[in-house]
């Protein structure tokens, strides 16, 4: 098994902590073999859309390789607070405004969702492709039935909407959740053992939508590397892949980099995992091939 195929990929232009030079970029990824590699920097809401314009136009500078496209991570978000940022109509309570207003009075019910970029403006900036995530509730309540619902929702919502590809790394977000990172702050804790209780009608769901919409599930590099989740909890996620691989799921492959440089060791490791669980290069979808 030989990755070839790296589009989540997160620039010094990101809105977080992302540091990778947009040449490194294009240097490893060739250096490793890869035949399509692409950008994937963060859009929350309209906030940092500005990140979005700076990425693209380095893009268009020292991305000479036609094997290097140009994506986005797009977050899934509440109407109300894209509403509300884009319009000026915000306070800043600890937190920038560019990842949204979750720290407010929030639904205990998850409210209406939305992208924070348009159709028009993914033809602006030439976007190629688009990844779709979940990275934080949308409602305010420590109930884990709630929180599993909400996350759910996310990903149906994410997955149905038409500039969507990629659903990113399913689940991502459900051990900070559970463990209250985004009600309680200090002190919150992971819950490393979240990935056991996500309810089955959720992952048969969410299989079936992704076959039904012809949209793609992320294999993303840092679902596999907290060596501190119990053993019993990496195997459970791992048969979510291998049911939805066995009910027709087409995957992408992402290493989600956010620092200057890639881990060869890490990818290396990553293709000895996925053919120890029967994955192939064929159940992979090159999208620009």
């Amino acid at each position: 098994m030989k990755i070839r195929q790296n589009l989540h990929i997160h620039s010094s232009h990101s809105c977080d902590s992302a540091c990778a030079t947009i040449k490194d970029i294009q240097r490893e990824m060739l250096d490793y073999g890869m035949t399509e590699f692409g950008l994937s920097d963060h859009v929350h809401s309209a906030f940092n859309l500005c990140d979005i314009a700076s990425s693209r136009n380095d893009f268009d500078v020292y991305a000479t390789s036609p094997c290097f496209h140009f994506g986005i991570e797009a977050t899934c978000m509440a109407k109300w607070e894209c509403d509300a940022i884009a319009a000026g109509n915000y306070k800043r309570q600890g937190d920038d405004p560019v990842y949204g207003l979750r720290y407010a009075e929030l639904p205990m019910e998850t409210p209406e969702l939305m992208l924070g970029i348009t159709e028009a403006e993914i033809q602006k900036y030439h976007i190629e492709y688009v990844i779709g995530g979940t990275h934080w509730p949308s409602i305010g309540t420590d109930d884990p039935e709630k929180l599993y619902e909400d996350n759910f929702q996310q990903m149906l919502f994410l997955i149905r909407h038409p500039l969507v590809d990629i659903l990113a790394h399913p689940w991502y977000d459900i051990e900070h959740s559970i463990g209250g990172m985004h009600v309680h702050r200090p002190g919150a804790q992971r819950d490393r053992e979240a990935f056991l209780h996500i309810p089955d009608r959720m992952n048969e769901q969410l299989g079936a939508e992704l076959v039904k919409f012809g949209k793609c599930a992320e294999i993303n590099i840092s679902m596999f590397q907290d060596n501190r989740r119990p053993e019993e909890a990496r195997r459970k996620y791992w048969r979510i892949l291998e049911d939805w691989r066995d009910a027709g799921v087409r995957f992408t492959f992402g290493n989600d980099l956010h620092a200057a440089h890639s881990c060869k060791e890490c990818l290396a490791l990553m293709e000895q995992l996925l053919e120890a669980h029967g994955f192939r290069e064929e159940h992979f979808k090159m999208l620009f091939e």
